[in-house]
């Protein structure tokens, strides 16, 4: 069910890009969520609930809404820039999952393009020297960035055939829901190890950007510099230090 705070029943995403974190290792994709959202600045417009999600109720997670709350499932919008990003705070419920995937489907099947974000386990890369990028897109999205992807200086990601990937959660799942209905999208991933993987959400959010400059503009000043504001909701993520008593 949507929840929106302007008390609207559908949500309007004509000619949005949205974002969707698959819940993957490290949560890296979720990071790199809650760097977009952060940098960006973007509103909390609403929630979506659904019985595959695991309730969660807590304090907002940005400094710059801190009165907002935040749940299982958020909406957060970036007018203009066209941007939705879809942020999940709490694990799916499996036997609830393909249903889920059916309602954020039909909740922004009109966006201009859906692009998922994932991970998957270090070691599955077989190949130490290759890129620590795969990707996999469907037929409608290769033809719309063709440019792009067809750049080597601009693009160093391997396409994704395989039928799984390992440690990426729902992600092809997703994906594979919204290429049956015709929506252009991409699943992109990056291998990865479980632990602090802050560095790994950075490094996503930089790669999208050299794709999707266009509506993401986190590149600042005339030097080119890459600027991301590090959520609150960061300063404690994996806990207090350990204190010295201990030794």
């Amino acid at each position: 069910m949507l929840f929106l705070k302007n008390k609207q029943e559908t949500l309007d995403v004509t000619d949005y890009t949205v974002i969707i974190p698959s819940i993957c290792v490290g949560n890296a994709a979720q990071l790199a969520c809650d760097l977009l959202i952060a940098s960006k600045q973007l509103k909390r417009i609403g929630s979506v609930s659904h019985p595959a999600l695991i309730p969660v109720f807590g304090p907002s997670a940005y400094q710059h809404e801190p009165n907002e709350k935040v749940s299982s499932c958020e909406l957060y919008e970036g007018v203009e820039d066209k941007l939705l990003v879809i942020q999940f705070r709490a694990p799916w419920i499996a036997r609830h999952t393909r249903s889920f995937q059916q309602q954020l489907v039909e909740l922004v099947k009109g966006a201009k393009r859906v692009i998922i974000l994932s991970g998957s386990f270090g070691f599955e890369k077989r190949v130490i020297e290759a890129s620590p990028w795969a990707y996999r897109a469907s037929e409608n999205f290769k033809l719309a960035h063709a440019a792009q992807l067809g750049d080597p200086d601009l693009i160093k990601w391997k396409e994704h055939t395989g039928e799984a990937i390992y440690g990426g959660g729902n992600a092809l799942q997703l994906f594979q829901a919204f290429d049956e209905a015709q929506v252009q999208v991409m699943l992109l991933f990056r291998y990865l190890i479980e632990g602090d993987n802050s560095t790994d959400a950075s490094l996503i959010v930089r790669e999208l950007n050299e794709l999707c400059e266009d509506f993401l503009q986190l590149r600042g000043g005339g030097d080119g510099s890459f600027k991301l504001t590090v959520p609150k909701s960061w300063n404690l993520l994996f806990g207090n230090d350990v204190t010295e008593f201990l030794f």
